[in-house]
């Protein structure tokens, strides 16, 4: 499927136009205070991993970049949205230039993979004419066309994530979302999302997606942005090579496997000092104990 291109209006220097923003923002519930003036922003056509453990505030960002929730202090921009400014008649329009997907999927279950994809373009007002054509093209991009007919129950998890994830992108949005994508899947299947959305990414998209698997980012060497009991507490951009917005760089892709090599020499290179250590202590002992029988 041929994704996204920006506004062809915009000037030469659209990559480097920051899409998401957010300032000092801080989210509070009550008493609880779910975000702590969490600053960063997401540029043009970039990947980044949001990561920290459970109740870290990866969702209540996500929330906030949605306008889900409004911060409760600083300011959240989304493309031309101002959390400040935005109207509640105006949401609908930043949810066209944002998709989302879920680690639950939340997909109509009683309704087919095609029905399920094509749900998305009828809220937007989509001719049917259209509406037919744009989920087929999307459906083959996500390797499902085949079956379009089934029902979304019948699929596996791995299928349907990747019905979540064509809805998500049958409009076009400049923005994509990824809640936990593979907190409910096998590493196999993990992965398969994974390279999905990079291939999104690839054609245009910037991608945040979150995740609680910090070992599993950075073989990617991609930007990760940390977070810690609400407060951001890391923004590593170390391994990540700058790309244009059309075609992911063979440099990159040299990069990412530079990096997961790195980390495996290094696990590797523990683990023989480990053992090395032992052999050392194990000699040592032995030693010390054939000394102690042949006495003085």
């Amino acid at each position: 499927m041929s994704q996204p291109s920006h506004d062809p209006s915009a000037s030469s220097n659209v990559d480097a136009r920051t899409v998401i923003s957010l300032y000092h923002a801080s989210l509070r519930y009550d008493e609880s205070l779910a975000l702590d003036d969490v600053s960063f922003r997401v540029d043009n056509g970039e990947f980044v991993f949001l990561v920290g453990p459970s109740g870290a505030g990866k969702s209540s960002v996500l929330r906030l970049i949605m306008m889900e929730e409004m911060p409760s202090s600083g300011e959240v921009v989304v493309g031309r949205f101002l959390s400040t400014r935005v109207r509640r008649r105006d949401i609908p329009h930043l949810r066209r230039e944002v998709g989302v997907v879920f680690q639950d999927f939340r997909l109509l279950l009683d309704r087919s993979v095609e029905e399920n994809v094509a749900f998305a373009q009828m809220v937007v007002g989509v001719r049917r004419s259209q509406i037919k054509k744009n989920v087929a093209q999307v459906l083959n991009w996500v390797g499902l066309y085949h079956k379009r007919k089934q029902l979304a129950r019948t699929l596996s998890g791995g299928e349907q994530q990747r019905v979540a994830i064509a809805r998500a992108i049958i409009n076009r949005p400049k923005i994509l979302l990824a809640d936990e994508p593979t907190g409910n899947l096998d590493p196999e299947v993990s992965q398969e999302v994974i390279d999905l959305l990079f291939r999104i990414n690839a054609a245009g998209t910037s991608v945040v997606m979150s995740t609680h698997d910090h070992l599993m980012v950075r073989q990617y060497g991609e930007r990760i942005v940390s977070l810690d009991s609400g407060r951001l507490v890391g923004d590593v951009d170390r391994f990540r090579v700058r790309k244009s917005h059309s075609k992911r760089s063979v440099a990159e892709r040299v990069v990412r496997t530079d990096e997961a090599d790195a980390v495996r020499r290094e696990v590797e290179s523990w683990e023989h000092a480990i053992l090395d250590s032992a052999r050392a202590r194990e000699s040592s002992l032995s030693s010390d104990s054939e000394a102690g029988r042949e006495g003085p």
